[in-house]
């Protein structure tokens, strides 16, 4: 079954050979400015960045747009929620403000393979409980999408279309038992998943065959987004005042 991943264009990126430590240090530097910035002008500057890089990635605008369409509603409902509580600016600033921080965030995962995602975190000092949380989420998406597809094939083998409506009652007992039997096989799945890693000799490390090593381009990439980040936030403090 194909699977859809979050770096299946990273190898392609213009961004790719960069030391995934790197990237981590300078874009979450950069959405931990952003999130502190309060005037609009550095706020549409940061926005202006974020657009910069993701065009010089290299990576699909679809894939992009795809990406920002999950983080869509939440960010739109927190910003008319602002609307009436503070009005249009604010709001807008608050828009502005997550839709960068959702930019960056897709540029790194998109031109960065996830498992060298997290062997950087590790040597970043990540604690290993988190990684080892996300690595087994990160997988066992695709383990219960598999399950799912199977369990659909199957219900449309035996001539289930759905319910006619909400309060279709033979339809929904039909889903609730999907959705129960589901999590059952998940879990089953999963289990065998973990007896397969154990038995392949995993014990909790994140080992890629990707070598970690700053070279200049990587110092050069990490020391410029750091300054001007730093720079716009020197600016918003300056408007501040």
């Amino acid at each position: 079954m194909r699977h859809v991943t979050i770096d299946r264009y990273a190898s392609h990126s213009s961004f790719y050979r960069l030391d995934p430590r790197a990237k981590i240090i300078a874009i979450i530097f950069s959405v931990i400015v952003v999130a502190l910035l309060t005037d609009l002008l550095p706020l549409l500057i940061s926005l202006m960045l974020g657009i910069l890089l993701l065009l010089m990635s290299n990576i699909p605008i679809r894939h992009i747009f795809k990406r920002y369409a999950i983080a869509l509603p939440f960010l739109s409902f927190a910003s008319i929620s602002l609307y009436f509580y503070s009005g249009l600016l604010p709001s807008f600033a608050m828009f502005i403000r997550i839709s960068t921080c959702v930019l960056l965030l897709i540029l790194l995962s998109s031109t960065t393979p996830f498992f060298d995602l997290l062997k950087a975190s590790q040597h970043l000092k990540v604690p290993k409980l988190i990684l080892v949380l996300c690595m087994f989420l990160y997988r066992y998406i695709f383990v219960f999408t598999e399950e799912y597809q199977r369990m659909r094939i199957a219900r449309s083998a035996r001539a289930f279309s759905g319910g006619k409506h909400l309060l279709d009652k033979r339809g929904m007992q039909t889903i609730s038992s999907a959705c129960g039997m589901l999590l059952v096989r998940a879990y089953q799945r999963g289990i065998r998943i973990y007896d397969a890693l154990l038995c392949r000799g995993y014990d909790g490390e994140i080992r890629t065959l990707t070598s970690l090593r700053f070279k200049a381009f990587d110092y050069a990439f990490c020391a410029n987004l750091m300054m001007f980040s730093s720079f716009v936030l020197y600016v918003d403090r300056m408007v501040i005042v």
